[in-house]
């Protein structure tokens, strides 16, 4: 059977990261990954947690899902137990999602998850601006295209995570570099280029960039400023599978036995095709 090596790639700027982490002692956790974006139901991931470098298959991949939660997301006056839905084209393959709750700008949303004696807690809020971008491409060789984006920077407060997929993807993938701080930027308009990050499906060998005839799709989220920090720590980790492999130096916003992150977002996306 196909075995995955399941590891946190750290760059060379922290070895004495690595070194404290290796001596500490494995503590198990669920880990939640959770959104809600402006006019969308609520996605919310729930795994446990295994220890860096552990070898594991198939199947006991898909054990660590955490399959029987009861996900609750509310807005202070509607709440929503969402559905465990399957879906074997992402990772992980069993999440949960919402029907008729969605959400609003400028709204706060509490997220509650119970498993059993366990709960776990967390609140975010959805900006009210919407960026606007432009996508655009370049081509580096005849093999290699690299997409773009000029954001127009209205709003200084604003705080930018960026994601492509193919057109035939069903979720989103985080780009390099994950996010721009509006703030950074000196100018009206700026331009980002981005690398291809690679799902947990594609194989070792699929490229960082795209190619001819290839159909993208960008999006460009606006995030508040507590989850613009929660994912830039995650960057910093240098995490490959964030929803196994988060360290314990890391919790997020998540209360109770658990890491990771439950955050609002107001998107932006446009299509390209590589020609």
């Amino acid at each position: 059977m196909k075995k995955l090596l399941l590891t946190i790639i750290i760059g060379t700027v922290f070895p004495a990261c690595i070194k404290e982490a290796a001596q500490k002692e494995f503590d198990p956790k669920f880990v939640v990954e959770g959104v809600i974006e402006n006019g969308a139901v609520p996605v919310v991931k729930v795994m446990h947690n295994i220890p860096t470098n552990f070898v594991i298959d198939e199947e006991q991949l898909e054990a660590l899902i955490v399959r029987w939660a009861t996900v609750k997301v509310s807005d202070g006056g509607e709440e929503e137990i969402l559905t465990l839905t399957r879906n074997d084209k992402v990772f992980p393959y069993l999440f949960y999602v919402g029907n008729s709750l969605k959400g609003k700008a400028g709204q706060k949303y509490k997220l509650e998850v119970k498993y059993n004696n366990d709960v776990l807690l967390s609140e975010t809020e959805i900006p009210l601006y919407k960026p606007a971008f432009k996508g655009a491409y370049e081509w580096l060789d005849p093999e290699k295209a690299q997409p773009a984006v000029n954001v127009d920077n209205a709003n200084q407060e604003a705080n930018y995570l960026l994601f492509t997929k193919l057109d035939t993807q069903h979720d989103f993938y985080a780009t390099t570099p994950r996010g721009i701080k509006a703030i950074d930027q000196a100018n009206k308009q700026f331009t980002v280029s981005m690398m291809r990050t690679r799902s947990i499906l594609d194989s070792m060998n699929s490229s960082r960039y795209y190619a001819k005839g290839d159909t993208i799709a960008i999006k460009v989220s606006n995030v508040s400023a507590t989850s613009y920090t929660l994912w830039s720590a995650v960057s910093q980790q240098g995490l490959q599978l964030s929803f196994l492999n988060y360290s314990s130096d890391f919790t997020g916003n998540i209360e109770g036995n658990g890491v990771g992150i439950w955050y609002g977002a107001n998107s932006s996306v446009d299509k390209l095709i590589i020609e």
